[in-house]
């Protein structure tokens, strides 16, 4: 089987290797064998293959086994699976798994469910109560694979999921109160990566609603101060604070700027970061700024120091505290100051090197051998590599879009605004791109 996964691997035709793979799968006498079959079955079987019917089959006996360590196996492989038409006969088998007796069971259940809804969203959609009691499952680790499940669903279907919050708040304040087992302390911080998972979904949930906002705030201030005690996964858990209260409700940063109590007022942390002579720390004080709300810039915070502060990262030699710089620059835009940001932005743009995206997401040259250029995976390689470049776009295009709002909206006079335009298309070199033109077209023509 190591031999076939290898060879796959190489791109080699390996898939008379996939009928020897199934038969390790039903047959293995010990776990290592299983699991070398079922990785061998996930990696050579396709969609439409005939033996497909045959792993359906050996999953589901593994499945309802009596060995919990069989029933571990299958549902790994699940995890991995990408198979179409293997996943939906399998659904029922999984949610069983959930109420298994054994923790490793019930954990592995939800993150192979997770991996059926990032593949088809709807095939899950029905069964999301049932899923939700695990968030109350006594087990930690369960608790946490469920966090894990809501944290991708929550992104499309916040609407539906609005009887989280009382959930939530039971774990994020069990967890700050420490009542996790100690495994879970990490340099002294109580489970942070429960605690950011806790605060990504309470943020979805409380977008705009003002009723969720309130009742979950004085948890997640909970979780602000007890972070403020910490260091390195603190400072993680303090950022997600910030994010999420900014998320919430504009009415509820709105109330806790206001004050002056370190305690209940989390931007009042800040500056600790911003003017930190640590690059790192200066870069996560940076990039708290860049998650408030500019409604709630007040004086109470907002000192002279903290400005002096972006300032000088505008000019370090980090260019990952510069590129956050920039972006906070952006945030700040207002009718007396845009002339001057929109120059700081153009200087950054023509500074930025060209095709960093290419560099970034380049695949490397094909293999040598005409079967790998046959080979249905490196197609799909390239396909993958295709959506990246669309869906992230580089730093130079998005410096360029950010000039192109501003000035649209600040720019003192038409004729400022088209030497502008004159020159970014005269230098702009490969950012501007055909969408980019008929965007500045359409400004032009209105």
């Amino acid at each position: 089987m190591l031999r076939l996964i290898y060879g796959e691997m190489m791109g080699q035709d390996v898939q008379f290797g996939a009928i020897y793979a199934l038969k390790l799968a039903q047959s293995g006498q010990t776990v290592a064998e299983k699991r070398a079959g079922y990785l061998a079955c996930y990696l050579l079987l396709q969609e439409g293959n005939e033996l497909n019917i045959m792993l359906v089959n050996t999953l589901q006996k593994d499945l309802t086994s009596s060995n919990y360590h069989h029933v571990v196996v299958a549902l790994v492989t699940l995890c991995n699976m990408t198979l179409p038409d293997v996943i939906p006969s399998m659904v029922s088998h999984v949610l069983s798994a959930l109420s298994h007796t054994h923790e490793s069971v019930r954990k592995r259940a939800l993150i192979a469910l997770k991996n059926f809804y990032t593949l088809d969203t709807n095939l899950i959609l029905p069964y999301l109560d049932q899923i939700k009691d695990s968030l109350y499952d006594p087990e930690p680790s369960v608790m946490s694979a469920a966090l894990g499940f809501f944290a991708i669903a929550i992104k499309d279907h916040a609407r539906e999921m609005k009887e989280l919050v009382p959930a939530l708040i039971k774990i994020l304040q069990q967890v700050v109160e420490g009542k996790l087992p100690k495994g879970y302390l990490y340099h002294g911080m109580a489970a942070p990566w429960i605690q950011i998972r806790c605060l990504m979904i309470m943020a979805r949930l409380g977008h705009d609603d003002l009723s969720a906002s309130t009742a979950m705030t004085p948890v997640v201030l909970r979780a602000f101060h007890k972070a403020s005690q910490g260091v390195d996964a603190a400072f993680g858990v303090l950022f997600e604070v910030l994010r999420t209260l900014n998320s919430f409700h504009p009415a509820i940063i709105l109330e806790l700027c206001q004050s002056k109590d370190s305690t209940r007022n989390p931007l009042l942390a800040i500056p600790r970061f911003a003017t930190s002579s640590n690059p790192n720390l200066k870069y996560l004080g940076i990039s708290m700024l860049c998650q408030v709300n500019p409604d709630a810039w007040s004086d109470a915070w907002w000192t002279e120091d903290l400005l002096g502060a972006v300032v000088q990262a505008l000019e370090s030699r980090d260019t990952a505290i510069q590129k956050r710089a920039l972006d906070l620059l952006y945030r700040m835009l207002t009718v007396e100051n845009a002339q001057n940001i929109i120059d700081r932005l153009v200087f950054a743009f023509f500074q930025e090197e060209d095709d960093l995206q290419g560099a970034s997401y380049q695949l490397g040259s094909a293999p040598s051998g005409q079967e790998k250029w046959k080979s249905e995976r490196y197609r799909q390689q390239l396909q993958q590599q295709q959506q990246l470049q669309v869906s992230f776009p580089s730093r130079k295009e998005k410096i360029l879009g950010q000039i192109l709002d501003a000035a649209e909206r600040f720019g003192p006079s038409e004729g400022w605004y088209l030497n502008l335009i004159f020159d970014l298309l005269a230098r702009g070199g490969a950012s501007i791109t055909l969408q980019t033109a008929e965007k500045i077209m359409g400004v032009l023509e209105r």
